[in-house]
């Protein structure tokens, strides 16, 4: 499973079930890569509003993740 492979689902995916999101599928996409990256490679590389809104909806976006990543990551 490749970080590239794992963020363009979550994004897809996330796009899908919230279509008047702008930046939610971004930063769902991101949040699902960090998953499965090998921990001394991930850099955080959101920035201005956009990580500011990532650090806002954490959450919920964590949620959703949660919730489909058998989908995700298949």
């Amino acid at each position: 499973m490749s970080t590239e492979s794992v963020r363009a689902t979550a994004e897809n995916m996330y796009r899908v079930a919230h279509p008047g999101d702008r930046h939610g599928a971004v930063i769902a996409g991101c949040r699902a890569a960090a998953r499965v990256a090998d921990l001394d490679h991930a850099v955080g590389f959101t920035i201005g509003a956009l990580a500011v809104e990532e650090q806002g909806r954490a959450a919920e976006i964590d949620a959703w993740l949660d919730h489909n990543w058998a989908r995700i990551a298949s």
